[in-house]
């Protein structure tokens, strides 16, 4: 989760930004076995449409290819545009991809018998199926970061629900349960959003104008990790992190190696006037840029490419 949460000392917010075709039985007489193949239920997106309000960006874990959660679904790149699954058409909040599948929050699709909020739900083969873990018609998480790797939760509640107050909580059940985290040595800064480590799931981030926190006890106690930068987002990877930080009215990107506490920055593209980026995915060399003007951008080969220009399909 990368969106902007802005809360101050006592934690109140200030700003908040396939159906498969069955496999025919064996027959012994033939020396080909017979394979199952799934039918691609994706629908290329029209030149005329708009895409406005992401709210979540990564990689599919099979392929490779970009994903956005948007405010009418998913949509992912393909080498000939984009496309979109016609069902599960939900607002996905808190999109955040794990190595199984992605977990979100939101509202839902109105043709559907979902409940809204959405709760916590989990989905899987790339969006086709999803199953509701928690809290289902009480909350909308728009701030949720899960360990790529563990699996790991790690939400902010903005609204108190019959089982949670509001602030900081972490599940290690897939989001079935929820428990509060103490999140001490905050004091005094500002936090802009939670990253979950990708590998270690006792290791979370917070971030903000003041830099980056790290917590080595799932989010009950903080230190500084990167003093007296603005970060503006941040994404994780297998012993990384990758983020932007804002000096001088310009952006720059930063790769932090956890192991060796060692950075590198590296060049983002060029975003349109007061664009500012609030979504950060990173996949080894790969990484995805989403923009405050609905801008996506994708580093791939040693270059960015840009994806959507301002919502417009390219």
């Amino acid at each position: 989760m990368k969106r902007t949460l802005m809360l101050s000392l006592l934690l109140t917010p200030l700003l908040l930004s396939a159906c498969g075709a069955e496999e025919e039985p064996s027959d012994t007489s033939q020396s080909e076995s017979m394979t199952t193949t799934k039918k691609d239920e994706w629908q290329r997106v029209r030149a005329d449409e708009m895409v406005s309000h992401i709210h979540g960006a990564g990689f599919w874990q099979d392929d490779n290819r970009p994903v956005i959660a948007t405010h009418a679904g998913l949509m992912e790149y393909r080498e000939d545009g984009w496309y979109t699954l016609p069902t599960n058409r939900h607002d996905y909040m808190g999109f955040e991809l794990v190595e199984d599948g992605f977990y979100a929050s939101g509202h839902p699709d109105r043709r559907t018998d979902y409940k809204n909020p959405l709760g916590v739900i989990y989905g899987k083969d790339h969006g086709t199926m999803l199953e509701v873990r928690s809290l289902e018609g009480e909350a909308d998480f728009h701030y949720i970061s899960a360990g790529y790797a563990t699996g790991t939760l790690y939400v902010y509640l903005e609204e108190a629900t019959s089982q949670l107050e509001t602030g900081f909580h972490r599940s290690t059940d897939g989001g079935k349960s929820f428990e509060p985290m103490q999140v001490k040595g905050i004091e005094g800064g500002q936090v802009a959003g939670i990253v979950a480590d990708a590998t270690d799931a006792e290791r979370v981030f917070l971030y903000g104008p003041s830099g980056i926190l790290v917590s080595n006890d799932s989010g009950d106690s903080f230190e500084p990790l990167v003093e007296a930068e603005q970060v503006v987002t941040v994404g994780a990877d297998d012993g990384q992190l990758a983020y932007v930080r804002q000096t001088d009215g310009s952006f720059e990107g930063v790769r932090f190696n956890l192991d060796a506490e060692s950075t590198e920055t590296f060049n983002l593209p060029e975003l349109q006037t007061n664009a500012v980026p609030i979504e950060l995915a990173v996949n080894e060399e790969h990484m995805l840029l989403v923009a405050s003007d609905n801008s996506v951008y994708e580093f791939t080969d040693g270059e960015w490419e840009i994806r959507l220009d301002k919502g417009e399909l390219n």
